[in-house]
């Protein structure tokens, strides 16, 4: 079986956008996978959608996407219109040379972060955000960083700089799925907000909650910090859907789209 959900021509649509996507009465309970990778479902007025993240690196125009279950395929088509999200030059006087202990170390604890994307929490999120912190917004997602003069990643992510000790408040439901201290994330909160949509918090100074634990929306979580690979205090935000990098904000101001049947 083969289903079709078509974008309405008049929405824009660009990278790290989320999109809306409308399940059937007889899709309600049935789990979607893109590329491997959970959707997540969520319950708005009564009605269940999908909740589709679209990958940083999606071409410009017309792109399909196949969204899996066990019996059949739902086919989405979305029309990417171009954005330009600027670059960045980061100086960073922490890096240096790594061994072989540190890279055995920076493979640990990529191979947890992995794992701990795999938890899964039944659950319907709350997806209206709150910004966790209040301060300077130094990046924003998007941007083609190159850090000491060298073109690294993308930033997957929204920077917020404020002094180190400044609250950070978990901007949705969840629960915690992991926390740790390291080596470029520094003291950091992983929170799987229901359904596979999950915020992690960088470089913070103090963590306030522990693994397996359920936060509320504007609950404390830690505190602004300079840990990890960071230039200064600072609270870097990520957002993940479809294990797609998303930008933050299009959950804060609920900038989703939907689609038609």
């Amino acid at each position: 079986m083969l289903a079709f959900g078509n974008v309405n021509a008049d929405q824009r649509l660009h990278s790290g956008d989320v999109v809306l996507v409308p399940l059937q009465n007889s899709e309600i309970n049935t789990e979607f996978f893109y590329k491997n990778n959970l959707i997540t479902t969520i319950n708005k007025n009564n009605k269940h959608y999908l909740l589709f993240g679209i990958p940083y690196y999606s071409s410009v125009g017309t792109n399909s996407f196949v969204f899996t279950t066990q019996n059949y395929e739902k086919v989405i088509k979305l029309n990417i219109e171009p954005k330009k999200f600027g670059s960045q030059n980061i100086k960073i006087n922490k890096y240096k040379k790594k061994s072989q202990e540190l890279l055995e170390r920076i493979y640990s604890e990529k191979r947890e972060i992995i794992r701990a994307k795999k938890i899964k929490y039944k659950h319907y999120p709350d997806i209206n955000f709150m910004i966790p912190v209040e301060g300077i917004v130094t990046g924003v997602y998007g941007t083609q960083r190159y850090y000491n003069g060298k073109k690294g990643n993308y930033h997957n992510g929204h920077d917020i700089a404020a002094d180190t000790g400044t609250t950070i408040y978990s901007p949705s439901p969840g629960k915690v799925i992991l926390t740790g201290d390291y080596y470029y994330n520094g003291k950091f909160v992983m929170i799987n907000h229901g359904n596979n949509l999950i915020s992690i918090f960088l470089h913070m100074d103090d963590i306030h909650v522990s693994e397996g634990r359920n936060v509320d929306k504007g609950e404390p979580i830690g505190t602004v910090g300079n840990t990890g690979l960071s230039t200064g205090p600072h609270l870097h935000w990520s957002v993940l859907l479809n294990n797609t990098y998303v930008d933050p904000l299009g959950l804060v101001k609920n900038n989703k789209v939907k689609l038609d049947n």
